[in-house]
């Protein structure tokens, strides 16, 4: 796999995310990165947390409107994060915690839709509050927890940088 990676690292794009001094490459990058997980992670939370009898008086009906804001958040994720995976592909690539970390986004992603298609869609909204959905929001909440964890992890678990280039912590 380090031709594949060594020819990633190479490109003008995986250069330019992380060598550049411009605070649009890397720095604005992680940020959206960050941003976008508020939004998914955040949101998702919000409406678990509902769920689960946080704040009874907002209507259960209303936080499917959320719904949106969350799948903006995915989709920014999935760019920045493809982006920062352009800019160091051997750092994630061989770490085993990044497959964790894939394993929860899927897993995370499913569970809002089964959320939102399950729980918040259609009439009744707050009727379809039962042991189900209170368990498929407990599930949404571990798991964006875990997710957050792994991702903040990948800085410090990597034995690789770059091709070649063996980190010592």
């Amino acid at each position: 796999m380090d031709p594949v990676f060594a020819f990633i690292e190479h490109t003008d794009l995986s250069e330019w995310i992380r060598g550049s001094e411009s605070m649009f490459a890397f720095p604005a990058i992680i940020t959206l990165h960050a941003i976008g997980m508020a939004f998914l992670a955040g949101g998702s939370a919000a409406i678990d947390l509902r769920i689960l009898g946080f704040a009874p008086s907002l209507s259960l009906a209303a936080m499917e409107r959320f719904l949106p804001v969350l799948w903006l958040g995915l989709a920014i994720n999935a760019v920045s994060g493809t982006l920062l995976l352009i800019a160091y592909p051997t750092k994630a690539l061989t770490n085993p915690v990044f497959y964790v970390k894939l394993g929860l986004i899927a897993l995370g992603v499913g569970l809002v839709y089964r959320i939102g298609t399950t729980v918040l869609h259609g009439p009744n909204v707050e009727q379809k509050l039962d042991k189900h959905a209170r368990m498929l929001a407990l599930a949404s909440l571990v798991v964006w927890v875990a997710l957050i964890s792994a991702g903040r992890l990948l800085g410090y678990t990597h034995k690789w940088l770059l091709v070649g280039v063996k980190v010592n912590f």
